[in-house]
């Protein structure tokens, strides 16, 4: 289809000239646009290598694996945008300007290839006909759409003023320039569709042609004076945005797409999701401190996440600790770590001796304490970060130094580690009656007993201890025992975990309890393990597996790691799915889940326990606000269980009022922690309508018998 011919002319001819009444692309014009172009290019350049050389004074990290995989993580979430389309209003501002103005720096392209290469220097010029008019058609359309999305960042930012927006004098100037350039732009075009005499074809350029109509009604000379001056400071607002890029606010579109090539690519699979770095056992022979008390003692790329921070405030805004009133913001607490870093190593690589350094402390000076022993390693900030910064292990690193190199620690954590070294739990009961919770009748025996077993349930700390989760220990144990399954437990012999240990700062006590239970397993075959804990699951599904592969047993070998785990919801979906359990006592009762979050975020398993919970006859299943991805923490994980909460409002009681607001007349948890925090919520509350139950509670009490 020749559309150029619509107008009457020979599709050549509908074309314009791309350098119109600013002398043409020679001489001075074409020099001043190089040397603008050079300069900007070049202070771009030396601020990125700047913050590389700072980043490089971190420690060494493995961070070039994968790569294919890495651009694939590039493509979701700079180039489809994965994580901030998740908020509508956000997500559109952000993609019209973000998308808009990569077809306006496509189609400026196009110009300059035409009019700097081929035109320049082969006499070719493709712009005109069909070509030219779709161009056209394409650069006022995306221009229209970035003014749009800008008018709604302005909104935003200066009108709706959400409250985890901290605006700063760089977000106004970076707003004014885009602005500037945008609307400059189209000026240009319709000043010189007025000075042309409006060609038909220019309807192409609809924003323009409309504009030209007031433009029009201005003296010809005067008009003539006006887009030259326009056009220069479309220039200069154009270049001024490339150097722009070097700051911290546009600075992101290059540093946050590196942040995300170079990012933790194991969290792109549920069965390495969020791990923690180990210590390996050979560090605790070698190094000489351990966690992170100064800012170089993080990873490089741990630095790099200060400078790709957008400061969008998404992780402030899903923060349990924060919207409680902790002291805690992931946001503050990320640039706060880079304010330390470009304070302190740029001195530190001039240093001879690091100690003389009179630079503010990273912990207890850019970050305090209180902020960090705060998290509860929900991981929730990690999940709505559109750029993948990992805060909850810097939280951790800070945690070991306090703990490890200075033994501080709350005093409840620390009575806590010393029930875990002499008794194996974090509750201080013998070792020895870890298994007395048991009922005789069920008929299950110890691996020491007998280690023929369909299944080892690894029953956990809680379940083991608490008589309100040795309940929800018994439903699943008469569930697997109906469908058929032999079950064995480890009884007094089975240690914990070691998830507190492990996130609350401990790495040695989690190297201990993680030894001593890995090698039970290979002492008595276990091939297959039951949790009805996240943490415990998470930790024998994913950390054991990391752990063993630096790890030493006792003789001295190499550890290894042989074994299937399983959560109880994944065992009991599966089992109402094949028929081995038939649910047939109604429960005529409203429902809501509550996804704990080393079950949901951590290993990504939603769905299981509400397919259960909607299988169950009689009842109604509701959501809470906040669920799946999105869903609040309890306020039990990070070690926080055994932490006294004294700041704030208790995280326990802000997901109860979640769940009361549902209407549910039952919360159903498949986490002892979360059992027991929102048990404690609704008693504190004073709520009588609402319990808490496992799912295996639910199931064991609808299935026929």
């Amino acid at each position: 289809m020749n559309l150029a011919g619509s107008y009457g002319l020979p599709t050549a001819d509908v074309t314009r000239e791309f350098y119109f009444n600013v002398g043409g692309p020679h001489g001075f014009m074409r020099w001043g646009i190089y040397i603008f172009m050079f300069i900007s290019i070049f202070y771009l350049i030396y601020t990125v290598i700047s913050k590389v050389l700072i980043w490089r004074q971190g420690k060494p990290e493995l961070r070039t694996d994968y790569p294919e995989k890495r651009i694939l993580a590039v493509i979701k979430y700079v180039i489809l945008q994965a994580k901030i389309l998740r908020e509508k209003f956000a997500g559109i501002m952000h993609a019209s300007i973000f998308f808009g103005f990569i077809v306006l720096f496509i189609v400026t392209l196009i110009i300059v290839v035409q009019e700097d290469f081929t035109g320049l220097f082969f006499h070719y010029h493709f712009l005109h006909g069909n070509f030219y008019l779709i161009w056209s058609l394409f650069g006022d359309l995306f221009g229209l759409i970035v003014l749009i999305g800008l008018g709604m960042a302005i909104y935003r930012r200066y009108k709706a003023k959400p409250t985890r927006l901290d605006t700063k004098g760089i977000d106004t100037f970076a707003l004014v320039i885009l602005t500037f350039i945008i609307v400059t732009g189209f000026c240009n075009e319709a000043m010189r569709i007025a000075l042309t005499d409006f060609p038909p074809f220019e309807v192409w350029s609809p924003v323009g042609y409309v504009l030209a109509l007031p433009f029009s009604l201005i003296n010809a000379e005067v008009l003539k004076s006006m887009h030259y001056i326009n056009w220069w400071l479309h220039m200069l607002g154009a270049f001024s945005a490339i150097g722009l890029l070097a700051t911290d606010k546009l600075g992101h579109v290059i540093i946050s797409t590196l942040n995300v090539y170079y990012g933790n690519i194991k969290n792109e699979d549920a069965q390495t999701k969020y791990l923690v770095p180990v210590i390996s056992p050979a560090e605790f022979e070698t190094a000489e401190s351990f966690g992170v008390g100064n800012v170089e003692q993080f990873t490089w790329k741990q630095l790099m996440d200060g400078d790709a921070c957008t400061r969008c405030g998404r992780c402030q805004d899903n923060c349990p600790a924060y919207l409680t009133e902790k002291p805690l913001s992931p946001k503050k607490m990320i640039n706060d770590v880079k304010a330390n870093m470009d304070e302190r190593i740029p001195q530190l690589r001039l240093a001879e001796d690091p100690s003389t350094l009179e630079t503010t402390p990273l912990i207890d000076g850019a970050v305090q304490s209180d902020e960090f022993w705060s998290c509860t390693n929900c991981a929730a900030c990690m999940e709505a970060c559109p750029v993948n910064i990992e805060h909850v292990p810097k939280m951790i690193d800070m945690r070991r130094y306090k703990v490890l190199m200075e033994g501080d620690m709350a005093g409840e954590l620390q009575t806590t580690f010393q029930n875990m070294e002499s008794n194996f739990n974090p509750y201080g009961f013998a070792f020895a009656t870890r298994g007395d919770w048991l009922p005789a009748d069920l008929g299950v025996k110890t691996l020491a007993e007998d280690a023929e077993v369909d299944y080892v349930y690894f029953v956990g700390c809680a379940a083991s201890y608490d008589k309100r989760n040795q309940k929800v220990a018994t439903a699943l144990l008469k569930i697997l025992k109906q469908a058929g399954y032999k079950v064995g437990i480890l009884g007094a012999e089975e240690a914990c975990c070691g998830d507190a240990a492990m996130r609350g700062g401990n790495e040695y006590l989690f190297h201990s309890l993680a030894t001593t239970n890995l090698e039970l397993f290979k002492a008595y075959g276990v091939k297959k393990v039951i949790t009805t804990c996240p943490h415990g699951y998470n930790m024998l599904k994913k950390e054991y597996r990391s752990f063993a592969q630096v790890g030493v047993g006792s003789d001295g070998e190499k550890l290894s790691y042989d074994i299937e785990v399983y959560h109880h919801t994944e065992v009991i979906a599966e089992l109402v799915k094949n028929g081995k359990i038939k649910l047939k006592e109604a429960l005529a009762e409203k429902i809501t889940y509550h996804d704990s979050c080393f079950l949901g975020r951590y290993n990504e398993i939603y769905a299981e326990p509400r397919d259960v919970i909607k299988a169950i006859p009689g009842t109604e299943y509701v959501e809470m606000s906040r669920n799946h991805k999105t869903s609040f923490c309890c306020g039990a994980g990070g070690a926080r269980m055994f932490i006294e909460e004294h700041l704030g409002t208790r995280i326990n009681q802000f997901r109860t009022k979640d769940a009361q607001s549902s209407g549910a007349s039952k919360i159903c948890t498949a986490c002892p922690f979360c059992m027991t925090m929102l048990t404690d919520g609704a008693t504190e509350l004073d709520i009588q309508n609402l319990e808490t139950y496992d799912l295996a509670e639910l199931v064991y009490n609808s299935m026929e018998k």
